[in-house]
């Protein structure tokens, strides 16, 4: 769960950190011109350094050492614009996880999709597979990306990574069972004109279609849906996952509207499941930029009948893109208790994440 903390609160000091190097506001600026064009900032060769925490509980990709080690190493890459807003790219990363008596090789061949919130930063998603320690792998994860200087972004990236075939120590685990939280420098090199605005129209007014990308913890206490999947009772895993939605403006201040989530959960030991929820939601725009949100409904979470109550804020920040954090709670539709005999709404989703509206 301190990954998960850790992850959220690096991605929101990437957002701060890229808007301060700008010349304008964190938030918004009305002024700015209406046009939203692809990111120039994401264009072309890019290379950089990683660095960060890797864990493999089981040590099944690393047969003997330290289960949870740094790593250090380089990405290399390429990001191509196809629409406003939208970036495809690929790249290829290689680091070298050591406890300082014994290493292994992370390589990994990764696609990623991307959208822009404004010209200096881009959230995405990627996934691919390659070599880890001894064994072939796959990962999936998210990331943000946040331009700094004129030429040089920083990152936080985080991902799930599972095994594809046999392990070396015979502890195979058909699921996640090693997870990675990267930070990195990364320079542009294909002499693009840098990005120093947030490119940006009139702020959303938190109406119409919507989607977006979050990521967070799901912490169940009371395994009121967690099961023992053979790896052991675990009471919380990363989340990431998306949404998409729709809002109606009853009025200038009240919003009332509909949203699908598919969440992804996973912890190192092996053990992952899904959530997927339909929420009902009524909220209140009460300053240009700000929407508070209450929600609930129903749906799955690890194949179990689940409701879900709570609510978040948006805040816009600039055009058509504003950041959520978000907080449910869950229960189980049949009354069964938990593992630990307590029933009601007991099992958390909280995320954070970034929103793009189509309005």
């Amino acid at each position: 769960m301190r990954k998960t903390i850790a992850a959220g609160l690096g991605l929101s000091l990437l957002l701060a950190a890229g808007a301060a190097a700008q010349d304008n506001a964190v938030f918004f600026d009305p002024a700015l011109s209406t046009a939203f064009t692809a990111p120039s900032a994401f264009d072309g060769l890019y290379a950089g350094v990683l660095a960060g925490p890797i864990s493999a509980r089981k040590n099944n990709f690393n047969a003997i050492g330290a289960d949870i080690r740094p790593e250090i190493g380089g990405v290399v890459g390429w990001n191509q614009p196809v629409a406003d807003g939208l970036v495809v790219g690929g790249e290829v990363q290689a680091t070298l996880a050591t406890d300082f008596s014994s290493a292994y090789l992370r390589l990994m061949a990764l696609a990623r999709l991307g959208f822009a919130a404004g010209d200096n930063s881009l959230i995405y998603v990627l996934g691919g597979a390659g070599r880890l320690g001894e064994s072939w792998a796959f990962e999936a994860g998210l990331g943000a990306e946040v331009m700094v200087t004129d030429n040089m972004a920083l990152r936080l990236e985080a991902a799930g990574i599972g095994q594809l075939g046999p392990v070396p120590n015979g502890n195979n685990v058909p699921a996640v069972s090693a997870m990675r939280i990267t930070s990195g420098a990364i320079w542009q090199l294909d002499g693009a004109p840098a990005a120093t605005t947030f490119n940006s129209g009139p702020v959303t007014d938190f109406s119409g279609l919507y989607a977006g990308l979050n990521i967070g913890g799901f912490t169940d206490p009371q395994y009121n849906f967690f099961n023992d999947y053979g790896y052991g009772w675990h009471l919380s895993r990363f989340e990431m996952g998306g949404f998409a939605g729709y809002s109606h403006a009853l009025n200038d201040t009240f919003r009332a509207g509909v949203e699908a989530q598919l969440g992804i959960n996973y912890d190192t030991s092996g053990d992952a499941g899904a959530d997927l929820l339909a929420l009902a939601r009524v909220g209140v725009v009460p300053t240009e930029g700000v929407h508070v949100y209450a929600a609930g409904g129903l749906g799955l979470a690890e194949g179990r009948g689940a409701y879900a109550l709570g609510g978040g804020v948006e805040y816009a920040l600039w055009g058509q893109a504003s950041l959520r954090g978000e907080a449910l709670l869950l229960g189980r539709l049949d009354g069964t208790p938990g593992l630990s005999g307590v029933t009601g709404p007991s099992t958390s989703k909280v995320t954070i994440g970034t929103v793009w509206h189509f309005d």
